[in-house]
């Protein structure tokens, strides 16, 4: 029993620090294609291009296209 609390306070607070440091929304589907060096949505067919090779972790569903 004394290590219910600070379990329960641990699990809440890592679920807190995921929740704030991902802003995907529920649609977010990012797949890699690799022919263009990009990383495309699934949902709504946004692109971006990482150095990294990490999936994006924003949403870019509301930000308007260029080019």
């Amino acid at each position: 029993m004394p290590l219910f609390i600070p379990l329960i306070i641990v699990v809440i607070a890592l679920m807190f620090y995921r929740f704030k440091t991902s802003r995907l929304t529920r649609d977010c589907r990012w797949r890699q294609d690799r022919a263009r060096g990009l990383y495309v949505c699934a949902f709504c067919g946004a692109e971006i291009a990482c150095e990294n090779d990490k999936a994006p972790d924003i949403c870019l569903r509301d930000k308007p296209k260029t080019g």
